[in-house]
């Protein structure tokens, strides 16, 4: 899930004694699923990245080409992990569940999303056609119906929270049933209007497996090892390999399959590297996992900060020829988690904590 900076990962108040042992036995158990977060959203920066600097002109075909095949991992890996810590939200009432997470995700969005329409606007990456002022005004107006930027993932992990909270007292085979087949049709190319609509059918079968099957996702990544860690990632690439040379991916179901065994090879890369001890350069589990607990400051600035720097370049006659272009998006990769993070650490500190999340006034209580 997107996790503001500094946030508390996977523990509630100090305990002592025993209980403390405990809960500090279940932390180291579940570190991998920050580093799953940071492993996703990193990877999420890069397609980004890659993606706005391949429209800017630059040759950046090998990355395209990484970017493609990683596209089965990183987002089922992401919401699989949302999936499982939202089962307290499930029970509780919905006027709980709409001042706690559903608050969040709407003030993030609304606040967010003017900023990355303004910033296409300004610097030419609006992707409409003549886009103007009144463009931005009617986008931004329908914007929480019909999202347009990458914060399609905050609109998308709100519905997957109302639809699991919803689905309550439906049978889990059920749910999983129904959402392989609404999964398995989204992913065969359906393409909507808004890119949060079809991300919601895509992915909502991730959400609600990692929801219900989380035990056996923590089984799976304590008993991993290097071997079986292989095994995982060999079967899903040679599942996607596959469907994509075999021309399946539109067949609807096949995508699906490469989707599904993403999840594991996910899981597998991040609990291996969240055994990684920390040394003199090498941050402990390769830094994945203090990533994922700053999930979300990256997140939302990412795709601006990768357009003001891009605008910089193009602006300024910049150009960077192959096969040196192919390494830019890695240096806007860099560059743009840096700013999050520090903007997500800045902002606590003079008082614009409400840069990432709506102040307790306003939702009336800490809930989290």
């Amino acid at each position: 899930m997107l996790t503001p900076s500094g946030s508390p990962r996977h523990a509630g108040a100090p305990l002592r004694g025993r209980d403390a042992a405990v809960v500090q036995s279940t932390s180291a158990r579940l570190a991998w699923p920050d580093a799953a977060r940071g492993l996703a959203i990193g990877l999420v920066v890069l397609y980004h990245a890659t993606n706005w600097t391949w429209i800017t002109g630059y040759e950046v075909s090998v990355l395209r080409d990484v970017n493609e095949t990683l596209r089965s991992l990183r987002m089922p890996l992401f919401f699989a992990v949302a999936g499982m810590f939202a089962a307290k939200w499930t029970t509780v009432p919905w006027s709980r569940l709409a001042r706690g997470k559903l608050l969040l995700f709407a003030w993030v969005f609304v606040l967010w999303e003017p900023v990355s329409l303004v910033v296409r606007l300004v610097t030419g990456y609006y992707q409409v056609a003549d886009a103007d002022w009144g463009t931005l005004a009617h986008d931004l107006a329908w914007s929480l119906l019909i999202p347009r930027s990458e914060l399609w993932f905050i609109w998308t992990l709100a519905a997957f929270f109302v639809i699991a909270r919803a689905l309550r007292r439906v049978p889990v085979p059920v749910q999983l049933v129904a959402a392989a087949g609404v999964s398995g049709w989204a992913l065969a190319g359906w393409e909507p209007e808004s890119i949060a609509w079809r991300g919601t059918a895509q992915f909502v079968l991730f959400f609600l497996g990692g929801l219900h099957l989380r035990p056996l996702l923590e089984r799976f990544a304590e008993r991993i090892t290097w071997h079986w860690a292989v095994g995982a990632l060999a079967l899903w690439f040679g599942i996607q390999l596959a469907v994509r040379e075999l021309g399946l991916a539109d067949v609807p179901g096949f995508y699906l399959l490469a989707n599904v065994a993403g999840v594991p090879a996910g899981v597998a890369v991040s609990a291996l590297a969240s055994r990684v001890p920390g040394a003199r350069y090498l941050p402990r589990s390769l830094g994945l996992q203090w990533l994922g607990a700053r999930t979300l400051p990256v997140f939302v600035t990412h795709t601006p900060v990768v357009h003001c720097l891009l605008y910089l370049l193009y602006s300024n006659a910049v150009w960077i020829p192959a096969p040196q272009s192919q390494w830019l998006p890695v240096a806007l990769w860099v560059l743009a988690i840096a700013v999050g993070l520090g903007l997500g650490s800045l902002a606590p500190r003079i008082g614009a904590r409400w840069l990432f999340a709506p102040p307790d006034r306003v939702t009336g209580s800490s809930a989290k």
